[in-house]
């Protein structure tokens, strides 16, 4: 199979994932903090990631490489994970995920300056497409089973995790580069739970993001979802960067929006209007022109 078309449905794989874990966390959310949702998400993807590196045997990684994946993993995860957690307890699943139909965006005009990057004339017009179909979404008069609490704060947290993804993702695309993608996967999660850790201790805050660990319930839901977003949403996005360019990578992966409103529709029995579809069909559209432009 063609390297690009793999890489491309890998990225579309993990789109999918990060959509069903979006609808999970969005009800586990009720009984934990962002925070903790994301220290204990960290250190339990640690636990599955090592347990795998351990089958699968592990190459030397130089200093440099580690540096840049751990720095992508603290902006990436710790930060912009925290901030997509805070707006999704505000938004709700569906309007924060189309959100980040934005991310490609950014993703792509950053690949451009930083790593040289040429989107094609399509491309660019996929970007415009991309925006409109978000902004339409976004002034979507919201269904009364999805509770939103501050629409403009969960916007606001949804911008600057968009920022801090992009950030993790120009950084992720150079390290992967250079190391296996489970490693890679493993480096980033490390950084970002040392980053949250440190973050959590000053805080004293610490204990009780520690919560999920004391209730063996919890910790199983939790351990389920952090599955699907470890290895179907980290992992499969880096062994895509390692394939196709990262502008290419973060259209593809916002293609969350595609599968997460038939989610919805479904688990949490939400009625799609024709409005949302079609702001989503165009958001598609533009992300399908990023593509194949």
């Amino acid at each position: 199979m063609n390297q690009q078309v793999f890489g491309g449905i890998l990225a579309l794989l993990s789109a999918a994932s990060w959509a069903l874990g979006t609808i999970l966390w969005r009800k586990i959310g009720n009984k934990i903090s962002p925070l903790s949702m994301n220290l204990s998400k960290g250190i339990i993807g640690l636990i599955f990631l090592g347990a795998m590196l351990l089958l699968t045997g592990i190459e030397p990684v130089n200093f440099k490489t580690f540096s840049i994946l751990a720095l992508s993993g603290l902006l990436g995860i710790a930060i912009g994970d925290t901030l997509f957690f805070m707006s999704l307890m505000r938004l709700g699943p569906r309007l924060t995920s189309l959100m980040g139909a934005l991310t490609p965006v950014l993703i792509a005009l950053s690949a451009v300056f930083l790593l040289g990057e040429r989107p094609s004339f399509l491309g660019w017009i996929g970007i415009f497409l991309t925006v409109i179909g978000v902004i339409w979404v976004l002034r979507e008069r919201v269904p009364q089973k999805e509770i939103i609490t501050d629409k403009s704060l969960g916007i606001k947290y949804g911008l600057l995790s968009i920022l801090a993804m992009t950030a993790g993702v120009i950084f992720a695309k150079i390290g992967v580069e250079k190391s296996p993608a489970l490693e890679a996967t493993f480096i980033r999660v490390l950084g970002a739970v040392t980053g949250l850790a440190l973050w959590g201790r000053k805080g004293r805050k610490l204990k009780e993001w520690l919560l999920p660990f004391k209730d063996f319930h919890l910790l199983k839901r939790v351990s389920f979802v952090v599955i699907i977003g470890t290895f179907g949403g980290f992992w499969l996005f880096l062994l895509a960067l390692k394939r196709i360019d990262a502008s290419v990578a973060g259209a593809l992966g916002s293609t969350t929006p595609l599968f997460i409103l038939p989610m919805t529709a479904i688990m949490l029995r939400e009625k799609i209007s024709l409005r949302a579809g079609m702001g989503a069909a165009i958001a598609v559209c533009g992300v399908a022109l990023i593509f194949f432009g």
